[in-house]
């Protein structure tokens, strides 16, 4: 059986040889781990009328009080989605 990090190093030596992947998709992929466990509230979230008006007034105390972290990520993923 092959050793697993021989395997690892020589992705990642592979990998080294391809290009940047665009900007856009590393910003998205940056948000997935944070928000992945919390997609479904922030959908309930985002669809509350009074979470909307909260999140317009203040958005890091709007996200605190529904238990999320409001990380800048985050604050502005949902500032886009609202359009705020």
């Amino acid at each position: 059986m092959e050793d697993p990090l021989l395997i690892e190093a020589a992705l990642a030596d592979a990998l080294k040889l391809t290009a940047d992947a665009p900007a856009a998709w590393i910003d998205a992929a940056v948000l997935i781990p944070p928000t992945l466990g919390d997609i479904s509230q922030i959908e309930r979230l985002t669809s509350d009328p009074g979470f909307r008006a909260r999140f317009r007034d203040d958005p890091p105390t709007a996200l605190a009080a529904a238990g999320l972290t409001p990380s800048a990520r985050l604050l502005g993923a949902l500032r886009d989605r609202l359009g705020s």
